[in-house]
């Protein structure tokens, strides 16, 4: 009778301790999701009109990169220094 008083006590322990490890990621959530930076770093990367535009996160300026009959043009539109103020070139 003692084994099994002993075996009972050990694995709910066990069970206790499982469900412990199981249930902290929810008290405490830390996966936080992060983008690759890849090989353009922190650019962002969209299109518009046949063009693509090119958002340098760190220094604010962007760029548009369009095809034309002679190749691809590439021009700076300027720098945003703050969100619906004009850009400053």
């Amino acid at each position: 009778m003692r084994i099994d008083t002993c075996t009972k006590t050990i694995l709910a322990v066990i069970a206790l301790l499982l469900a412990v490890i199981v249930l902290r990621p929810l008290a405490n959530p830390q996966n936080v999701a992060h983008a690759q930076q890849g090989i353009f770093g922190p650019v962002q990367l969209t299109g518009g009109g046949g063009d693509l535009w090119v958002i340098d996160k760190n220094t604010g300026q962007i760029w548009v990169y369009a095809a034309d009959s002679e190749g691809t043009v590439v021009r700076c539109l300027g720098k945003m220094v703050e969100v619906g103020k004009p850009l400053v070139r």
